[in-house]
């Protein structure tokens, strides 16, 4: 009777211990995924919170807004330096004229740079106007209008540049037609004339890559 009785007990204790062992091998999974889980979350939070403190870069509206304002007013004083120079010229072609002695290299070269000059100055007008006339001091249009400026001053650098490929052959014409009959070497005069525009040229074609640069920055805001 009582070995007949083992087995049973055998049987009983085997199926509470395996249940036993499924329990705690469930509870042990079950804990181990929750510790996994807070660790991940843990490591989350961490790299969120490093992410978020990172610095990065802010549109400073009212600096763009003084910015703006201020090359306005440089380019006014450019327009306005453009148009006495204009002014100049013409009134020293009708000078010239009258008095009729200057030489007809002087005269044809005063005329045209007079003529050169205000087709250059119609030109600034109409690409400053466009802009001017649209123009607020609006922080919900900081952007806009600085877009606007910086291609305004591209299309005025663009002009300059243009404007230093006309005066060059125009201006070494001239030495060479007010020197040719003299003595005196026109070696000189040709260099500094030509140092001097295509220093200008060169001056405008880094404005015109850092304006250039500028605008591709602001288009990504």
């Amino acid at each position: 009777m009582i070995n007949d009785k083992l087995p049973e007990k055998n049987e009983f204790y085997q199926g509470a211990h395996g249940e036993a062992h499924d329990k705690f091998s469930t509870g042990a999974v079950s804990r181990t995924q929750t510790e996994v889980a807070n660790i991940l979350d843990e490591q989350w939070l961490s790299l969120s919170q490093d992410w978020q403190s990172q610095p990065y870069e802010k549109t400073d509206i009212q600096a763009l807004l003084k910015q703006t304002k201020k090359r306005t007013l440089l380019a006014k004083s450019l327009l306005a330096i453009d148009a006495i120079a204009t002014i100049g010229l013409i009134i020293a072609l009708v000078v010239g004229l009258y008095q009729g002695d200057w030489g007809t290299a002087t005269i044809a070269y005063l005329a045209f740079g007079a003529i050169t000059s205000v087709v250059f100055v119609y030109y600034e007008i109409k690409i400053r106007l466009r802009i001017w006339q649209h123009s607020c001091d609006s922080p919900d249009k900081a952007v806009t209008n600085a877009i606007a400026g910086v291609e305004s001053s591209i299309k005025y650098i663009k002009l300059i540049k243009l404007s230093c490929w006309l005066i060059l052959p125009a201006a070494n014409w001239y030495i060479y037609a007010m020197i040719g009959g003299s003595e005196k070497s026109p070696w000189p005069p040709f260099f500094v004339i030509n140092i001097v525009i295509v220093s200008l040229w060169l001056v405008s074609h880094w404005f015109h890559k850092k304006r250039t640069k500028e605008l591709s920055q602001l288009n990504l805001i």
